[in-house]
């Protein structure tokens, strides 16, 4: 596994900043809250799924295919519901979901 957003394994660096509010205006979608990380934000439709969404936050996150094929991504949905575009090949385990390919169908909690 690699570090850096720009690589497969986690994202962002573990010495990078702490997480934050994205870069540009505010979004005007849905709450995104990472509940580990403390940090909740509105959804940007600029983002193509919630793992664009966290690594623009400074979440750290595993990843690698981002194609809903690897399940590396997959991780807890403490509430709310997601789409998911594309869909992913397989589905995630009961109460999880894969952020590479997914969206916010309303206000959600992730367990990240």
């Amino acid at each position: 596994m690699t570090s850096g957003a720009g690589s497969p394994g986690r994202s962002p660096r573990p010495d990078g900043p702490a997480p934050h509010q994205p870069a540009g205006p505010p979004g005007s979608g849905p709450e995104v809250s990472f509940a580990r990380s403390g940090l909740t934000v509105p959804w940007n439709d600029a983002q193509e799924s919630l793992l664009e969404l966290a690594e623009a936050c400074d979440v750290p996150v595993k990843w690698s295919c981002r194609t809903g094929v690897c399940h590396t991504c997959e991780l807890a949905l403490m509430s709310g519901t997601v789409n998911y575009s594309p869909d992913p090949v397989e589905p995630p385990a009961e109460g999880n979901i894969l952020i590479c390919c997914s969206k916010p169908a309303g206000g959600i909690v992730l367990d990240l």
